[in-house]
């Protein structure tokens, strides 16, 4: 397996083991995180280290429903504490609430890019 791929694996690995449905696809269930490759994908960072970068997509419930803002909060910050295990991670910075649309539905959710350093 690839190192980036590796590292895709301890990320999902960690969320799945704080009780966070994932995904990398857009087939999924909300509330979820979908694990995308980020941009750019990976670089080199302390030879002969890489970082590879990962976008979470954090999706809360349906975008209308009244609780969604405040499961979306919840997720992010379970979605912090998994993260916190895994070693070379580092925290997202998450940007501002919005209504996403995933395979036709929409959702509220917020997106972040994290990297991770492998060696």
């Amino acid at each position: 397996m690839s190192r980036a791929l590796d590292d895709r694996a301890r990320i999902l690995e960690a969320l799945e083991l704080a009780g966070i449905r994932t995904a990398t696809t857009g087939q999924l269930s909300a509330p979820a995180v979908l694990v995308e490759p980020g941009d750019p994908w990976s670089e080199p960072r302390r030879l002969p280290g890489r970082a590879t970068r990962w976008q979470l997509t954090a999706l809360a419930g349906r975008a209308d429903s009244a609780g969604a803002f405040e499961l979306l909060g919840e997720l992010v910050d379970t979605i912090d504490g998994a993260l916190r295990t895994v070693p070379g991670c580092e925290l997202p910075v998450w940007a501002k609430p919005t209504d996403y649309t995933v395979t036709g539905v929409p959702y509220a959710g917020a997106v972040a890019t994290i990297a991770i350093q492998t060696i």
